[in-house]
This record gives C-alpha cells, sequence and structure tokens, in this order.
C-alpha cells in the first residue's frame, strides 16, 4: 500500500511490542505485520477488525509451549477445559464451535465440529493471529465469532535448522528445517511432546496423560515470473487419557467431589491429518491474480461419540487492482471467492454440500481512512441460502493514535448430532440413558456484532495501549430441550430459542517499556454473556486479568519472564446436581515463570515454572487442574 506508517503503529494494531531484541541467540526483529484477515492479506494498521498477532519472540520470551498457553488471558479470549486433551477456545463470549482454527490457514477440525486444542506445540511456529468478531464472509459458516490462524517457521534465504528439548512433567522434542531460494522455499517441522498429566477427578488416583506427534511441511515454487505452485501439509497422532463422569440418580443433590471419578480404562486416539495444494496465476505487473487450491482435512477419532469426519474444499481466489497497481501494493484492491466445501461424519446418514460466492473490497479513502468490506453468499443442500457481511475502518488521528471500527453478520448451521441425534449410555447401572432424537427443523445460528477501538502510544513512546467496546447478538441459539423422561430414560431434541442471546464486553491491553531493560503487558476483558432468558452462559469467565513482564540482564545473556493469570466471575453446569444449574466457580490467580540463557550465539538453556504458588482451583465443576510443574530443556539453532 502507499500508506506508510510508523513500526509504532503497526505494533498498536496488531497488539505486540514494537521493540528490537538482540537478547535471545535466536534475534528476530520486527517487520510490517500483515494479517490473514479477509479474503486479501491486509496489513494489520489498514485492518478495521480487531486482531492480535504473538510473534515468535513473545512466545520465545515468555516461555510458552503450547498454542492454549499463549491465548491464555489474551484481550477477548478465554480457554477453559476439563484437562490438557480438552482446552476449548471462546472468543468475546461466543461457544467454543464459533471459533474456526487453522494452521497455515488450512482448518484442522473436519467435518462440522469445533477444535478443542490439545497439547498444540508452539516450538516451530512463528506468530498465531486471533481474529475478533464475525469473520464469515472469508472463512465460511464455522467462524462466527473468531478465527485463530497458526502459522508455522518461514523459509529464510539458504538452509536454517533447529533442534529444541524439554523434560519435567513430560517431555517435549522438536525440530525443524527449512530452505528459502529466490524461486521458492521449503520448511519441514518435527514435534513430540508427551504431557505426563495428573488426576483429572482429583482423587489422586491413575496420571492422565497426553502425547502428540506432528509433522508439519510448507512450500511454494516459482515455475514462470506469473506462474506459483505451493502446497500445506499437517499430520497429527495424539493419544490421551480422560476420567468417567456419572449421574448418581438415587442422589441426584450430590457433591462435586463425586461427579467425576478415576477411570483407569478410559482413553482415545486421535488422528488429524489435512493437505493442501494451490497453483497462482499472475497477469505481467501483477495487477490481476487469481489462485485455484484444494483442501482435504480428516479427522479420525476412536473412542469417541463424535466418529471419523472429512472436508474437502475446492476454492477460486481472485484480485484485481482497480488503480492498476500491483495487487500487493494496490490503495484500491477486489477480491472475489469461489469455494464448494462438502463435509461428513461417520455418525450420520448424509454428507453436506455447500457452495460459496463472496466478494470484498480493500482500499483507501484517504491518506488515513482505510477500509474493507465484503459480501458473502452460502447455498447449502440442507439449510435455506444464508447472507453474511462485514464492514470495518481505520482511521488514524495522528501519528500516534488510531481509530478502528466493524459491523458485521455471521452464521453457524447446526451439527450432524443436532440434526441426526444419537444415544449416550448410562455411565452407572442406576442412571439413566440419555436420548438425543433427529430433528430436520433446527436452523442455523446468526450472529450479529459491532466493535470500535481506540489503540494510542503512551507519552514518551514507552509503549502502546488498545481499548475495544464490542456487542454482539445470537440469533436463533441451539440448545438441548428436554422432551420427556422416564424411569430409566431422557429423551432430547435439538431446539432453536425464541429471543436473541446477547454478549457485550471491553478489551483493554497495553505494553509498555519503563526501562530499557523490562517491558510489562497488562490485559483485561469484561464479557457479559446471556442467553435468550437474560441467564448467565457457562464457561465464560466475566472477569479476566493477564500481567506479564520481561526482564533481560545487560551483563549476561539471559532473559526472564512471569505471567499472572487472574479468573473471575466464571460459571459452570453442575450436571451432578438436579436441574444442571449454573453455579459460579472460585476465582482463582495462576502464577507462571520462564527463563532463557544463551549459551552460545546458536544454543540456548530454558527453564520454567507453571502454577507456581500451587494454587488448586477448577475451570470446570468437578474437574481438577495441574498443580505446580518445573521444566528444563535447550533450543539450538544455525
Amino acid at each position: 500500500m502507499k500508506k506508510a506508517f510508523a513500526t509504532t503503529a503497526l505494533a498498536i494494531a496488531a497488539g505486540v511490542p514494537t521493540y528490537v531484541y538482540a537478547q535471545s541467540s535466536n534475534t528476530t526483529e520486527l517487520e510490517p505485520i500483515i494479517v490473514s484477515g479477509g479474503i486479501s492479506p491486509v496489513a494489520a494498521d489498514e485492518f478495521g477488525r480487531s486482531n492480535t498477532v504473538i510473534t515468535r519472540q513473545e512466545i520465545e520470551d515468555r516461555g510458552f509451549v503450547t498454542v492454549q498457553q499463549a491465548l491464555e488471558a489474551q484481550p477477548g479470549v478465554s480457554v477453559s477445559g476439563t484437562g490438557p486433551s480438552d482446552r476449548q477456545v471462546r472468543i468475546r463470549g461466543g461457544e467454543a464451535n464459533h471459533v474456526l482454527v487453522l494452521v497455515n490457514g488450512v482448518r484442522v477440525a473436519a467435518g462440522d465440529s469445533g477444535y478443542d486444542l490439545r497439547g498444540f506445540d508452539v516450538a516451530n511456529v512463528d506468530r498465531i493471529e486471533v481474529l475478533r468478531g464475525p469473520q464469515s464472509v472469508p472463512y465460511g459458516t464455522d467462524a462466527a465469532s473468531g478465527v485463530i490462524n497458526i502459522i508455522t517457521r518461514r523459509a529464510t534465504a539458504g538452509v536454517s535448522r533447529g533442534a529444541s528439548f524439554e523434560f519435567g512433567e513430560g517431555d517435549r522434542q522438536s525440530a525443524f528445517l527449512t530452505y528459502g531460494a529466490p524461486r521458492g522455499d521449503l520448511s519441514v517441522t518435527i514435534d513430540n511432546l508427551y504431557d505426563k498429566g495428573f488426576d483429572l477427578s482429583g482423587d489422586g488416583g491413575e496420571e492422565d496423560s497426553t502425547s502428540w506427534e506432528t509433522v508439519t511441511s510448507k512450500g511454494r515454487l516459482s515455475l514462470t515470473d506469473q506462474i506459483e505452485a505451493g502446497f500445506s501439509f499437517r499430520l497429527a497422532d495424539a493419544r490421551y487419557h480422560f476420567d468417567s463422569e456419572t449421574f448418581l440418580s438415587g442422589d441426584r443433590e450430590t457433591t462435586v467431589s463425586k461427579y467425576v471419578f478415576d477411570d483407569k480404562t478410559k482413553t482415545a486416539k486421535l488422528l488429524e491429518r489435512s493437505i493442501s495444494a494451490f497453483i497462482g496465476f499472475s497477469s505481467p505487473g501483477n495487477v490481476l491474480t487469481s489462485r485455484i487450491s484444494t483442501d482435504y482435512i480428516g479427522n479420525q477419532t476412536a473412542n469417541s461419540a463424535i466418529g471419523d469426519q472429512t472436508t474437502r474444499i475446492y476454492k477460486y481466489r481472485g484480485q484485481y487492482a482497480l488503480d492498476g497497481a500491483s495487487t500487493d501494493s494496490s490503495d484500491q484492491l477486489l477480491s472475489l471467492l469461489f469455494e464448494s466445501k462438502n463435509d461428513s461424519a461417520n455418525n450420520s446418514t448424509d454428507e453436506r454440500e455447500n457452495r460459496s460466492y463472496a466478494l470484498e473490497y480493500q482500499g483507501f479513502m484517504s491518506n488515513d481512512l482505510s477500509t474493507q468490506a465484503g459480501v458473502r453468499l452460502d447455498t447449502s443442500d440442507q439449510f435455506s441460502d444464508a447472507v453474511t457481511w462485514n464492514l470495518a475502518a481505520s482511521y488514524h488521528l495522528q501519528r500516534s493514535v488510531r481509530l478502528h471500527s466493524s459491523i458485521g453478520r455471521a452464521v453457524v448451521y447446526p451439527s450432524y448430532f443436532d440434526i441426526y441425534g444419537g444415544t449416550f449410555p448410562a455411565f452407572q447401572p442406576d442412571s439413566k440413558t440419555q436420548i438425543y432424537e433427529a430433528t430436520d427443523s433446527v436452523k442455523p445460528e446468526k450472529n450479529f456484532a459491532f466493535d470500535l477501538g481506540l489503540e494510542w502510544t503512551l507519552p514518551g513512546d514507552l509503549g502502546i495501549a488498545a481499548l475495544t467496546y464490542y456487542n454482539e447478538e445470537l440469533e436463533d441459539e441451539i440448545y438441548s430441550k428436554k422432551i420427556s423422561e422416564s424411569s430409566d430414560t431422557e429423551t432430547y431434541r435439538a431446539e432453536n430459542r425464541e429471543a436473541d442471546g446477547k454478549r457485550e464486553g471491553v478489551e483493554i491491553s497495553t505494553e509498555f517499556r519503563p526501562a530499557e531493560s523490562v517491558d510489562f503487558g497488562l490485559s483485561y476483558t469484561y464479557t457479559r454473556s446471556t442467553n435468550d432468558e437474560g441467564s448467565v452462559e457457562g464457561r465464560r469467565p466475566m472477569h479476566e486479568f493477564g500481567l506479564n513482564t520481561t526482564w533481560r540482564a545487560s551483563s549476561v545473556p539471559l532473559t526472564l519472564s512471569g505471567d499472572l493469570r487472574y479468573v473471575r466471575d466464571l460459571y459452570d453446569q453442575q450436571f451432578y446436581k438436579d436441574g444442571d444449574p449454573f453455579a459460579k466457580i472460585p476465582a482463582f490467580t495462576v502464577v507462571n515463570f520462564a527463563a532463557r540463557y544463551a549459551l552460545t550465539d546458536h544454543i540456548d538453556l530454558t527453564g520454567r515454572i507453571t502454577n507456581a504458588f500451587d494454587e488448586d482451583y477448577t475451570e470446570v465443576w468437578g474437574y481438577a487442574t495441574r498443580g505446580r510443574a518445573g521444566y528444563i530443556g535447550m533450543a539450538a539453532s544455525w
């Protein structure tokens, strides 16, 4: 784009520090940040929709080892679950299945399921993009409240390679190899993670472990000056243990400690695979570009009600620079998207086909005002046509202050389980079997949202701060309604709520450097999420506060960091009580520490402590959490 802006403003837009770090052996200088926020990528300081980019440098300095750790306490993002193998991500109070998770722009969940994070290693992750609010225009019908795009290591000029390992409450090993040349590049990453775990029931029984082996690769090749081809590949194999839940019908008003019990027989296996290939064409001068791609995503889950699911996507994207410039520097860019999507699950009797047509505009109204506007039509063989849209703007009041705002509408289709139903057998002889009836009357959910944000540089260029207000309404929310009950069964059916659910909140974040060797970061999210009856919805904390600090020694190559996460007014259902009431979980504070010492220019020694003060807390009623744990490791790169 012709618009040139200070590095500070770029960092404000992305929510990351502007400083250049020289402490680590893997020195990273900040470059202009581009986010995958639309049909065509856009520079962060020109993007009107709220977003955060978690950089490689931040991952290293703060000692993150999994994606879920990096996402915790990010503004507008809440992460919770029953254990390390079940970490659900919610954005702005939305449901977990309203968040689309991508790796290198390719979805990781097949079929119609949301994605639970399970030990997603970040050793070979370059950055994590968090896009908030409705994203259906570029990403489709399962991105109603946001998108998380995990981008693996990129190739630089020549050959780069590295490896790392860590031991403690389990072990981790990873390696990467990249090659970059003027005509193309290739990267391959391998990750192995074993989490020894802990007893999820809190009874002091068997440790419920998680293991992951992942191979990721991506590459591109310029066949001619106007033709480029590329691919992305991911294969992940997981095994994990979990415990059982039970409803004691003879003592329905039981205690939370009896709800989850240790069960050595409960294990699950998961195989995730995805492959994407593309070929791109461009006219002389790149005024017009086209890209044809195909994605295949398959998830095989053993010992699960979800079953095997697959998704196939065929996509065409065209870009045209209305001002006659190159599409990657145009001030007036028009993008077109055609998409064909087919998914299936073996626990249903049908497949689902969807065709999509989208149009998007990105451009400058003036040197300081940039806009994005898009509209999408989805046609389905099972549901009525859906029109989604978004409109966003970014305006620089001056060099150090930026306003941004967005408004949009998104759609989420009912799941296969909502339509075809299923049966959950009783866990105990005196428990009731749950039967979910099939229905063809349930309608897609629709999310309408807007936000308004302000970002500015702190006095003396000491740092950056951001404040965003958002408001969302969820129409036709899907829930399970009990329609009958007998002595041994409970029958449910998926239905739409009659009135809209409400979500409203404020996101605040700041990054500042009071001294040359010290960085501080603060974040706070207020979320009010209610259903059609005005009742609070579960697993969405009303208040979440984050504090982080990083100190770099001046005389030795040492970096120390600490993270604090405070959660208050978090509600969850007590399924072990009659009526399954929502109840407030006690507030909790979790503190983590990390250290990194450069032994040589290429080798770093790492260490970290999680839950350093051994906080005894829960995120989901009945489930325990990990106590204090320590780890030590080493990372090398050449």
